[in-house]
């Protein structure tokens, strides 16, 4: 293509807010380097819409979600229509693995072979973990998708994260988690919990204010952990309310939160009037004996005093939580005690989820997934 043409890229994105808010970083650092988005086309179906993706881009990137195997389905399933556009086209375009996927397999925390990911996916032409987005120029330029002039204009202060709402604007304040719940890959996949400095969060939050957005929601696989070492994230927990000082900020949304990170200092804080009104908290099961094998660090006695207090600190909070069902060894009756949960707790929202065992984790390595796919889905159904 010619040098002075922009060049066309896409973003698929799976998964939490986190991912998103990694994505709107990628999309901010490639219209710094002169790329254009190509959103998404009007088409019959999402099949037909990713053809037409593939055909048309110069650069597509998948950023990609491991903590349930229907979202690895999702991205290994790209493969066949890949393979018909290069087919019919004789061309596909420069193929990019991000995000979870990547950093399962990569990293200090590998949960399975490298190779084996890439047998799974040859039509990947660069992998990078969700550590490398910022690394995205040179390699780009490296690999000959980025040419040397647009290298050389690029900018690295121009570059701002692209958010899809022009008033409300997604913020990682931490990366990496270091909880090892036995289920769960995100300690793997995303490394050990690093959180970025308060000046680098405000900073950034102010000079998005000045864009025109006026809500921000804080992310991170545990955003009550922030700032903490690692020698102090299971003696105290706490925050920072420098955002909610800041005149133009209207509103802000922190997710995701553990019960055992509530301490009564973030309780008053939820009483600042800038906070939402509503607080994703994920208890995962209404059992003692399965939070105990989940590696959760709460009781649900505990769960349901939190929600007590936080109630009376605001009494028209609204909650949302994740639940998984047919966790290995869960019994009919260790079941009835999350169903016994929501009659207890005025959850407004909850995300429930089909245990899937995840290569590499201790769930998958020590307890056996003995739960058949019937009971599992009407187990889903009734909860």
């Amino acid at each position: 293509m010619e040098q002075n043409l922009p060049k066309k890229y896409h973003i698929r994105t799976y998964g939490c807010q986190a991912n998103h808010a990694d994505s709107n970083t990628i999309a901010g650092v490639l219209e710094a380097l002169d790329f254009e988005e190509m959103t998404d086309p009007i088409a019959e179906n999402d099949d037909d819409a990713l053809y037409k993706l593939l055909s048309e881009t110069d650069l597509f990137i998948v950023n990609t979600c491991s903590v349930r195997q229907k979202s690895e389905d999702k991205v290994y399933g790209m493969g066949k229509m890949i393979k018909k556009v290069k087919t019919e086209k004789g061309r596909k375009p420069y193929m990019v693995m991000a995000g979870c996927m990547v950093g399962s397999v990569t990293g200090k925390r590998q949960r399975y072979a490298f190779e084996e990911l890439k047998k799974k996916t040859p039509w990947v032409d660069y992998y990078i973990n969700p550590t490398q987005i910022l690394n995205i120029p040179e390699i780009l330029h490296k690999n000959g998708v980025l040419s040397e002039w647009a290298m050389k204009k690029f900018d690295p202060s121009t570059a701002t994260a692209k958010q899809s709402n022009p008033e409300h604007a997604f913020i990682n304040i931490s990366y990496g988690c270091d909880n090892f719940c036995t289920f769960c890959v995100v300690p793997y996949a995303r490394g050990e919990e690093v959180s970025r400095s308060e000046e680098d969060i405000i900073l950034e939050i102010r000079h998005l204010v000045l864009r025109g957005f006026k809500e921000f929601t804080l992310c991170g696989q545990n955003v009550n952990s922030w700032g903490l070492k690692t020698s102090e994230k299971f003696d105290v927990r706490t925050g920072s309310d420098q955002a909610h000082e800041i005149e133009s900020v209207e509103k802000i949304n922190f997710i995701s939160s553990n019960p055992f990170d509530f301490t009564m200092d973030l309780i008053e804080a939820i009483k600042l009037p800038k906070i939402s009104n509503y607080l994703h908290i994920a208890v995962q099961s209404g059992n003692n004996d399965v939070l105990k094998k989940m590696n959760r660090r709460h009781t649900i006695e505990e769960f349901i005093d939190l929600t007590k207090k936080i109630k009376k600190a605001r009494p028209n909070v609204e909650f949302g939580t994740d639940i998984i069902v047919g966790f290995p060894g869960e019994t009919e009756d260790q079941f009835n005690d999350t169903v016994e949960l929501f009659r207890t707790v005025p959850f407004n929202v909850a995300f429930i989820s089909i245990y899937s065992p995840r290569k590499g984790t201790p769930a998958e390595r020590f307890y056996p997934d003995d739960i058949p796919l019937p009971e599992k889905k009407r187990r889903h159904a009734d909860t």
